[in-house]
Formats: C-alpha cells, sequence, structure tokens
C-alpha cells in the first residue's frame, strides 16, 4: 500500500518525505475526529456561558434582595419602600425594585448598597443627623467619598421619601 501512495505522490510531484508528511497528517486529523466524536457523543452538551452568568447574576440578585428585605423585617422600626417589589425568575431581569429610604436608614441597610461599605454608612448617617433629612437623592453626593459615579450606581437604589 505505502508504495501505491508513493506512486500517487510522485504523479502530483510530491518527494517520498513529503508524501510521508501528508499522510501521517491525514491520520492524526482522522484520529483527532474520531476521538472528539466518542468524547462528545455521551457527554451533556456545553451551555452558553452567557447562560452561566445569567445564572450566576440571578441568584446574586435574589440573595442580595432577600438580604435587605430580611433587614427590614428585623428593624421594624426602619421603613424600606418595596414599590413594586417583584421577584424575578426571569434570567434577563433578574432584579427587584427595592428601594432604601435615605432619611430612616440603618448602617446595616445602607452597605446593601453597590460601593457603600461601612465606613461610608457612618459618613452618611453622620451627615443626616449634622444637616437634616435628604430633600433629594442627589444630595447624598453632599456625602464625602460619594461622587457623581458611585450616586449613578446607587441612584436607582436610593429614595427620600
Amino acid at each position: 500500500m505505502w508504495k501505491r501512495v508513493i506512486a500517487l505522490a510522485h504523479r502530483f510531484g510530491f518527494t517520498q518525505n513529503e508524501a510521508a508528511v501528508i499522510v501521517f497528517l491525514s491520520v492524526v486529523i482522522v484520529a483527532g475526529s474520531v476521538l472528539s466524536e466518542l468524547r462528545t457523543s455521551g457527554a451533556s452538551p456545553r451551555r452558553d456561558i452567557r447562560e452561566a452568568y445569567s445564572d450566576a447574576d440571578s441568584v446574586f440578585a435574589r440573595r442580595a434582595n432577600s438580604g435587605v428585605l430580611r433587614q427590614s423585617q428585623q428593624h421594624e422600626s426602619t421603613e424600606i419602600p418595596t414599590e413594586g417589589a417583584t421577584a424575578s425568575t426571569d434570567a434577563a431581569e433578574p432584579r427587584q425594585s427595592v428601594r432604601i429610604a435615605l432619611n430612616t436608614a440603618s448602617a446595616e441597610q445602607l452597605t446593601t448598597l453597590p460601593g457603600i461599605g461601612p465606613a461610608t454608612a457612618e459618613k452618611i448617617i453622620a451627615y443626616r443627623q449634622e444637616h437634616g433629612a435628604f430633600r433629594v437623592p442627589e444630595d447624598i453626593m453632599n456625602v464625602r467619598g460619594i461622587g457623581q459615579k458611585k450616586y449613578e450606581r446607587i441612584r436607582q437604589f436610593i429614595t427620600v421619601e
């Protein structure tokens, strides 16, 4: 059979070494294809990476919002308006619309806001005690450590009611 391959290679103008390389590469490609097919035939199909991230995001959103709701139940004196708060299991819309009232929220509740840690929460409370209630949500930018970028991240989660 090798003599037939060499004769065919000579017809196309290949040398014996070139014919050997072509045969070797052909065998490797066929073997790789067969092995790949055998591996995937019994395996579960791969998930799209966007689907995996979407699942993780919806779990995170549920846990984050349930923590906010749990804290509001523990602190009965502090109200968190839950206008339109609906649990969404749809992966495309994993958020809930729970808003934190800046004028009545505790430090624990303020730390649930994105980018607000314990130190910044204490600064918000100190500012509120020193200057009185926030009149509009934009007033939170008067607190040291909260600028335009941080305000844009938390704007949808805060209210001054």
